[in-house]
């Protein structure tokens, strides 16, 4: 499971309703963006005021974290990451594309969860 540490600092109230605005007024759009270099990953970009999201990247690594924590319940989180990462630098585009549409093929949504084990 990853984890962001929230922050106790509140931050600046009047950008976050400009960027809740934003969203409400962007086109954003779902694609797969492939990269210039194969060893770089674009999850977003904005294109001629168009906000494009790649959802794939993101997914998959932590599809692939979890599904390594099912497969080996006993490695470290550590463990876990750095086989994520290597994993990672090996796919190629169509990989992590066939892969990300296997994933959307199968998922199911479920109720909220608390991930306080």
């Amino acid at each position: 499971m990853s984890r962001i540490t929230r922050s106790t600092r509140r931050p600046d109230r009047a950008l976050w309703l400009r960027v809740v605005a934003e969203l409400g007024a962007a086109p954003v759009i779902e694609a797969y963006i492939s990269a210039a270099e194969d060893d770089e990953y674009i999850d977003g970009l904005c294109e001629g005021g168009d906000v494009v999201i790649n959802p794939a990247h993101q997914t998959v690594d932590t599809v692939i974290h979890e599904l390594l924590h099912r497969i080996y319940p006993h490695r470290t989180e550590r463990s876990i990451r750095r086989s994520v990462t290597i994993l990672r630098r090996s796919l190629d585009d169509a990989e992590v594309i066939a892969f990300y549409a296997e994933y959307k093929r199968r998922r199911r949504t479920g109720r909220p969860r608390s991930a306080d084990l």
